[in-house]
């Protein structure tokens, strides 16, 4: 394997979810750095006829509280409120993972005898762009992990800042890691080779 393609593998098989972080960025670290991935990323994820739908926002500081604090406050059982706490109070930030709707019901229209698998393929999209995005800021420094309380993230987001057509996919909670994770575990998955 190239040299490229092993340290692709590389950061990929290393990727972990990290539950247990500090709300500080890895040293020499801004957030403008977090922000210029996530976009570069967003553009650059491959989509359905290039239909471009994927989106994100990158939360911190007030932002970051604010939004997990009201799905804390909103979760009506206590034992779903500890991972939007820890979100909360233990991270130092957000990416909100989210697709433009228009560009879903566009393609349900261009090709209607099709229409059924377009918002499979948009949420296939938007999971590479997840991926790409928690492996990259792990070769930062941070630690990440996606959580997915979709409809609650996108009632305490900022009205002037997303769209109507907007709709959240996931978030990918990062800080710095204050523990390790655990050992990997794995089903046996060879990849046949047909020829």
């Amino acid at each position: 394997m190239s040299s490229k393609a092993a340290s692709f593998v590389e950061a990929i098989a290393s990727r972990r979810t990290i539950y247990s972080l500090k709300p500080v960025l890895p040293e020499k670290v801004e957030l403008k750095e977090v922000q210029q991935i996530v976009q570069d990323i967003i553009k650059h994820t491959p989509t359905c006829f290039n239909s471009q739908g994927n989106r994100a926002l990158a939360l911190s500081g007030e932002s970051h509280k604010r939004v997990w604090d009201h799905v804390y406050q909103t979760l009506p059982l206590e034992k779903f409120k500890a991972k939007p706490l820890a979100a909360r109070d233990d991270a130092v930030g957000t990416v909100v993972f989210l697709v433009k709707d228009s560009k879903t019901k566009e393609l349900q229209e261009r090709f209607p005898i099709r229409a059924d698998i377009f918002p499979e393929l948009i949420a296939h999209s938007s999971g590479s762009a997840q991926l790409s995005t928690w492996t990259a800021l792990e070769l930062l420094g941070f630690g990440a992990n996606l959580q997915h309380f979709n409809d609650l993230i996108l009632q305490a987001l900022p009205k002037d800042v997303i769209e109507d057509d907007w709709s959240v996919q996931g978030q990918l909670v990062f800080g710095l890691p204050a523990a390790a994770a655990g050992e990997k575990a794995f089903d046996e998955n060879e990849v046949p080779l047909l020829v």
